[in-house]
């Protein structure tokens, strides 16, 4: 058709025409922004919903560019049980939500195609992408498989139908880590490690974690075993010492007092001028390390909630110590209002006008 009118001399109509049909090719392959685009997808209700409440939805309406992992209604169902939810309703009222939503965010590149390797996220943990053939996974502490992916004009949806992208919690970093390993028996042994794990009911906690060679300091101190450790019935209160709840990353620390989750005892944090942070005097070493629910400052000592209440006397004590000051205190006042009036006796019948009186 265009070739036949080319040879009939249709050259002006057609340098007409094809500049129209380009504006026309290029309005239809028009995208929209990544927020528009999971607004009008009727397959990521969940996902709008999620980024809605946690106040990120505009934030992938700006100018990015963004690489979203971006999982459907089906996925979100999918990773209930991952989660220990029974509902998305449930899912939803997770503390972590934001945290969560954050690791499918890349907030710097449109990253097209992935590739095998780390990407970093929004919410500052990187997650890891496996390419096998036509098989791409990104992996967390669940794994996502990538279906398809959506061009935006601020970056790239990667569609994610099996399962949502969920960031390591504390307990699974702690135990890659591998200088918690008596920690972690320890969480197990008191019944705490399920408060640090993904079926938490979504609390971030701020755990100052004492390494193995911190406990074994602690055990040769004590002059016990580590069995006797994990067979003490203050095991419980001993970690739960070690944790803050919320979040607080180094930079975020200053100087205060901070509740444990051991019922009526504080931490006492301190930062110096280069930003080096103590508890109770204890120096944090090393950087902070992040996980989905929370934070882990290293420590090279055991805190001791025992110890370290023993520099202030309780209230029994200062109580007997004050009534022994007041009993000692009135027992000086008797004596001495006693010495004074035999002084007084004395003076008086010595006197010459008492001695006058009795002659």
């Amino acid at each position: 058709f265009l070739s036949s009118k080319l040879t009939n001399k249709s050259q002006p109509v057609m340098r007409l025409s094809l500049p129209l049909v380009c504006f026309f090719q290029s309005w239809t392959a028009a995208a929209d922004n990544i927020d528009k685009i999971i607004t009008d997808s009727a397959d990521h209700t969940t996902l709008e919903t999620a980024l809605t409440q946690a106040g990120l939805l505009a934030t992938l309406g700006g100018a990015g560019p963004f690489t979203v992992i971006a999982p459907t209604d089906a996925a979100f169902t999918a990773s209930l049980a991952d989660l220990g939810a029974a509902t998305t309703a449930d899912l939803l009222a997770r503390d972590d939500l934001a945290e969560i939503l954050e690791y499918h965010v890349h907030p710097t590149a449109k990253v097209d195609p992935l590739e095998a390797g780390t990407i970093d996220t929004m919410q500052m943990m990187q997650a890891t992408v496996t390419v096998q053939g036509a098989v791409t996974k990104v992996t967390g502490a669940t794994e996502a498989t990538i279906s398809s992916k959506v061009d935006a004009d601020n970056g790239v949806l990667h569609v994610s139908t099996d399962k949502i992208l969920l960031p390591k919690p504390i307990s699974t970093i702690a135990t890659e880590n591998g200088s918690f390993g008596v920690l972690l028996e320890a969480l197990t042994k008191a019944g705490l490690a399920e408060t640090f794990g993904l079926k938490n009911e979504g609390r971030l906690y701020t755990v100052f974690a004492p390494t193995d060679d911190a406990f074994n300091a602690y055990l040769t101190d004590k002059n016990i075993t580590k069995e006797d450790l994990l067979n003490d019935a203050n095991l419980g209160d001993i970690l739960k010492y070690h944790v803050v709840a919320g979040r607080k990353l180094a930079n975020e620390i200053q100087a205060e007092e901070v509740d444990t989750l051991h019922t009526g005892n504080k931490l006492t944090l301190a930062k110096n001028t280069d930003g080096a942070v103590t508890v109770n005097g204890v120096a944090v070493s090393g950087q902070e390390v992040l996980a989905g629910n929370g934070v882990i400052h290293v420590l090279a000592s055991v805190l001791d909630p025992t110890a370290d209440s023993t520099d202030a006397p309780t209230t029994t004590a200062a109580a007997s110590e004050a009534s022994g000051c007041a009993a000692a205190a009135l027992t000086d006042l008797e004596s001495l209002s006693s010495g004074l009036y035999s002084r007084a006796q004395a003076i008086f019948y010595h006197s010459p006008r008492t001695q006058s009186a009795n002659a």
